[in-house]
């Protein structure tokens, strides 16, 4: 590096291909402990060179002062302290951090041995605002050629969003379990707010509902630990008149620290004081009504709430609503024993019940309907009667859900299987079956719901196969136009001409593709081919005579024989029989074993002579003939005509009727 830079080369290599390389250049290196970059140690300039080199976000900490240097992907990492961030002491640097991250680098000096973290919890500070972040990173010790440890060496990333979202998903997750599995609306809160508190990690979790004349909100569960539970009535206001206006407005209500709130009323004060209420977070619920109620967490001590604290428990707030709305319909619709069963009889979805062994206790008239069977007559048959064969012991233990212990019921048993009906018909049924608990909550059976999905996946599988066979398609085509475009308008060719050549080459190929989306593209006549090819040269006249027996072709031989025809011809209307006003050509076709022979015969036209080289033309009849028929071309240059004789096997290119 020149002007104080790096002189050797090992770093200054990349140095220049970097940005950071370039500030490296660029720093004045005169007060930094470090001293010049031409007189840096060995190690630190080969390991520098491997740092600015990397794309992975890489530093170094040099020195006792831990003096850094990274590359241009660790250059995120600080945020905002970037660049100033180059050169400085890590203590300068990270500040914030510097509690964690110290004593790791001292057992990395002391020890000489590597140090890993996996999602480390780092409270930053960056762009203005505390952060809670979580990151992977290692520290590997750096020897300077004494063999002492001179430095570390730095490679990590963050890991917040992944942390947070998977400690996101994995709350969500146990509280729609816990919700689902709660049979009232008072087990349903319970095992909520305890997934809730527990998660958060706060003192008390609660749930309050505002009453119908919103004067008031009744608690109307609380889940606490190693504090006083919360219950009864507050009056409108009660926790001060600025957070309830937050809630009733819709947003998180978010307080760190109740001792630093100003003009706080005294009777809020005081409840803040009695509750032992330092810190508070409250999700509203919001319905279209308005103002329904809210979650709420209290902390002993003050504690800071991160953005990512307000929108959990917001989801949260939201899931355990619906999960309450749900279970009072529930309670509702369980008051009335006749009730449910005009829903179970009237239901069009196919349901069952059945002992824990698999035998049918009742089902309903669409579970009849659908196996051919009076709904009646089902109960008392093993489920296994109706498996389809093969399916057997593998089906059952996939529909039987598993329990975790003697209060959850375990989640539902989500699975397609194969069902044979009275009258032998095969069916998919996609089923969900769950345990269903006794007032002991012990189990005693299981409920099954089922669609018969048979025509649904018959005809994913049809798509399945058509967009396959599309892709095919297409893929063939854009092959075959390409070659047509590189030969037709290759270097050194009349630029009209070639154009002209290609548009009829594509003309060509679009008339047999039109005849094919036609006949849904499972095959073209050979004389309707001969026709659509032929045509377009010797319209309405009688100097083209075709003949042979009924032939279907299949798509991808269709595509190559129209081809093949269409160069003949164009060879014929420039050079052959259709060059001269007597000119003719026939064409005939016939079956000889197990092979298909076609001639062209030219005559009447002017004297044949072979050609010096043989033209793109005839190429491609060759080619593609022999590679998408497996046939053998012969082009016979008879003074008296052209003649061409492809023969091609029957099979799997042809359907002789």
């Amino acid at each position: 590096m020149r002007g104080g830079g790096c002189g050797d080369g090992r770093t200054g290599l990349y140095a220049r291909r970097r940005r950071n390389g370039a500030r490296i250049r660029a720093h004045d290196w005169s007060s930094s402990p470090l001293g010049a970059p031409l007189h840096w140690p060995a190690p630190l300039q080969v390991t520098l060179g491997l740092c600015l080199q990397s794309s992975f976000p890489t530093a170094i900490y040099w020195g006792a002062d831990h003096i850094l240097l990274y590359n241009d992907a660790w250059s995120a990492i600080p945020g905002p302290r970037h660049p100033a961030a180059l050169g400085r002491p890590a203590r300068q640097v990270w500040p914030d951090i510097w509690d964690v991250i110290a004593p790791q680098m001292r057992d990395v000096y002391e020890q000489g041995i590597g140090f890993s973290a996996t999602e480390q919890m780092l409270p930053m500070q960056r762009h203005g605002r505390a952060e809670e972040t979580y990151w992977d990173y290692s520290f590997t010790p750096i020897r300077g050629e004494g063999g002492a440890v001179r430095g570390i060496f730095n490679q990590g990333r963050e890991v917040t969003d992944r942390v947070l979202q998977s400690r996101r998903d994995r709350l969500l997750a146990e509280l729609d379990d816990g919700l689902r599995q709660a049979a009232t609306e008072e087990a349903a809160l319970d095992a909520a707010l305890a997934l809730i508190g527990t998660g958060f990690g706060v003192a008390r979790a609660g749930f309050a509902e505002i009453e119908e004349d919103g004067d008031g909100a009744i608690v109307r569960r609380c889940w606490t630990a190693g504090t006083l539970p919360l219950s009864g009535r507050f009056a409108a206001g009660a926790f001060g008149s600025a957070s309830s206006a937050a809630l009733r407005g819709g947003a998180v209500l978010r307080i760190e620290n109740v001792a630093d709130l100003a003009g706080a009323d005294g009777h809020a004060a005081r409840l803040w004081r009695d509750l032992d209420i330092a810190a508070l977070l409250a999700a509203p619920v919001m319905t279209d009504r308005g103002y329904a109620g809210a979650i709420f967490l209290h902390s002993p001590v003050p504690r800071r709430w991160f953005d990512h604290d307000a929108d959990l428990l917001r989801l949260a707030a939201g899931r355990l609503w619906r999960d309450l709305a749900r279970t009072r319909a529930q309670a509702r619709l369980r008051d009335s024993e006749q009730r449910h069963r005009l829903i179970f009889e009237q239901a069009t979805d196919i349901m069952f019940t059945a002992t824990l062994d698999g035998v049918i206790t009742a089902a309903n008239p669409a579970a009849g309907a659908a196996l051919g069977l009076p709904a009646a007559g089902l109960a008392g048959r093993p489920l296994s009667d109706f498996l389809a064969p093969g399916e057997g012991r593998r089906a059952w233990a996939r529909l039987r859900p598993r329990r975790r212990d003697r209060d959850e019921p375990g989640t539902p048993s989500r699975h397609d299987v194969g069902v044979t009906g009275a009258d032998g018909r095969a069916m998919r049924w996609a089923v969900s079956s769950t345990v269903t608990l006794g007032d002991d909550r012990t189990p005693i059976g299981l409920h099954m719901i089922a669609r018969d999905v048979t025509a649904e996946r018959a005809f994913e599988e049809r798509q399945r196969l058509l967009i396959d066979e599309l892709n095919h398609r297409v893929k063939n085509s854009l092959a075959l136009v390409q070659a047509l475009a590189r030969h037709s308008l290759r270097p050194g060719r009349d630029h009209e001409q070639a154009l002209a050549d290609f548009q009829a080459r594509l003309a060509a190929l679009a008339a047999a593709h039109d005849l094919l989306t036609r006949e849904q593209w499972e095959g073209a006549t050979l004389a309707e081919l001969v026709r659509r090819a032929t045509g377009p040269v010797a319209p309405g006249s009688n100097r083209l005579r075709a003949a042979g027996p009924h032939a279907e072709l299949t798509p991808k031989a269709a595509v190559a024989v129209v081809m093949a025809l269409h160069e003949l011809s164009t060879n014929a209307v420039k050079y052959g029989a259709l060059s001269l006003p007597d000119g003719r050509i026939d064409i005939g076709w016939r079956l000889d074993g197990q092979r298909l022979l076609l001639d062209w015969r030219e005559l009447g036209g002017p004297p044949v002579a072979r050609p010096s080289s043989r033209g793109f033309g005839i190429r491609m009849i060759e080619r593609a003939l022999a590679s998408d028929l497996a046939a053998r071309v012969r082009i016979d240059f008879d003074p008296a005509g052209l003649i061409c004789t492809i023969d091609a096997p029957v099979a799997p290119n042809l359907r002789m009727i």
